[in-house]
């Protein structure tokens, strides 16, 4: 269902200047956590707060399901422990009252969605399922994995597309992610999405086969490139004549995933091995958290290949979808951009350090994270290893911003990765508790692919 042109302005939505969809690298999940702190220093609203466009982020009223990092700094590991967290806050979650007038948000990424959720997947849709989803964790005994990771995407999905719950403003219920874009009419359209065909899989469990290692035979890298087309002619059908612009993150290279590093530590912890690595490619690959699923380099430089090789292709199905109309596509190339921040393959070179008065606080790197009563080691993403800290998503924003001031003649302030620290709530003070932590990561993360 579309409504007509504005349709959503004409009831109290004002026209935005920018829009963002896609999945939780906009959402700004981190460690499996979603919440309000988190929403606070996502790319989107780090980027909108950088270059000072207009913007409604959504507000969290509470934490959605649980909260891994706190979890872990109260030594709660155990699934019998967070079946108590999760049922108190589904409880919380599928009762609030509704909102009374209408509430629209800006940023409508959706932790988990994948391409085609861009197109389907409604608000509406989403509250039953996490009607459904929480009803089948009451009548099981045990905690029900599966049932809670669909209880997680459901409800964050049923807040983000349809906060009014139906009941204020019924009509956003039917609305998908680009569905409401077409309705409200913004000037740009940030584009985060992809991950969720392959990459997070790779990444997370180095899950893969022959047929993922070669672009031509990759079922997720084609449905990229056949849904990016989608894209385009959605939008030339729809805003023709309104959007201007498409911000349009790329993937990043695979090989940059904290959570891939060598099985043994010692293999990656040295500066100077890293250093003369000089960018080459370690000599195996394994999943830090979750099963230590192996890689191979041949089967890591194949993959790196086929994300580039899908990156390219797609935003050349979008231009060419556009080619017909007003709005121009911007790419945001974060594949080679977040190569800088590469320590891992380069060494400490390419780390950001925080220092206080000179003397340097913690060295944040894309290696794997853990932290201890005496060491802190990564920093880039939180404790899944996969989705960034504020850091991590500040050099994703700095990447934006550079494709902003190019394309709008711009010259925005590049956000300073080391300030950022002291927004993280994880950075200043990570769980010291991590193999414990690790272990209840490690049973969770099947459930959420």
């Amino acid at each position: 269902m579309i409504l007509p042109p504005n349709h959503l302005a004409l009831k109290g939505a004002m026209r935005p200047p920018v829009m963002a969809i896609g999945d939780s690298m906009f959402n700004g999940v981190r460690s499996l956590t979603i919440r309000d702190e988190l929403a606070a220093i996502s790319p989107v609203q780090q980027f909108v707060e950088a270059t000072g466009l207009p913007f409604r982020r959504p507000v969290y009223p509470r934490t959605v399901l649980f909260d891994l990092e706190d979890l872990a700094r109260r030594g709660i590991v155990s699934l019998f422990s967070l079946q108590s967290e999760i049922n108190k806050n589904a409880k919380a979650w599928l009762t609030a009252k509704p909102k009374t007038k209408p509430v629209f948000f800006d940023n409508l990424a959706c932790a988990g969605a994948d391409w085609s959720d861009l197109f389907d997947r409604r608000g509406g849709d989403a509250r039953a399922e996490a009607q459904a989803s929480f009803a089948q964790m009451q009548a099981s005994d045990n905690l029900d994995l599966g049932a809670a990771a669909r209880l997680w995407f459901s409800l964050n999905d049923a807040f983000l597309l349809d906060p009014s719950a139906g009941s204020a403003f019924a009509e956003t219920a039917q609305l998908s992610q680009l569905e409401q874009v077409a309705s409200r009419l913004p000037e740009r359209l940030l584009v985060n999405i992809g991950a969720n065909e392959g990459l997070f899989r790779f990444g997370m469990l180095g899950a893969y086969d022959a047929n993922d290692l070669d672009f031509a035979s990759c079922p997720g890298a084609r449905e990229i490139v056949r849904q990016a087309q989608r894209l385009g002619q959605f939008l030339a059908a729809h805003l023709r004549n309104d959007l201007k612009l498409v911000y349009f993150n790329t993937l990043i290279r695979p090989r940059a995933v904290p959570n891939l590093a060598p099985y043994q530590d010692t293999d990656f912890l040295d500066n100077a091995t890293r250093k003369k690595l000089n960018g080459k490619y370690y000599a195996e690959y394994s999943t830090k958290v979750a099963l230590r699923a192996p890689v191979t380099p041949k089967a890591m430089k194949a993959y790196d290949q086929v994300i580039k090789t899908a990156n390219d292709e797609a935003v050349k199905a979008i231009r060419a979808e556009l080619a017909g109309t007003p709005i121009k596509l911007v790419p945001v190339d974060l594949y080679a951009g977040i190569e800088a921040y590469d320590s891992k393959h380069y060494g400490d070179a390419r780390a950001i350090e925080v220092r206080k008065a000179g003397k340097l606080v913690k060295r944040i790197t894309n290696l794997p994270f853990a932290s201890s009563l005496l060491k802190f080691q990564g920093g880039i993403a939180g404790l899944d290893n996969m989705h960034p800290t504020a850091i991590g998503y500040a050099a994703i924003a700095n990447e934006m911003i550079k494709a902003y001031d190019a394309t709008e003649g711009q010259t925005t302030k590049p956000i300073d990765l080391a300030r950022v620290y002291y927004r993280d709530s994880l950075l200043r003070s990570p769980p010291k508790k991590w193999e414990a932590l690790n272990s209840l990561i490690s049973t969770l993360v099947p459930f959420f692919m």
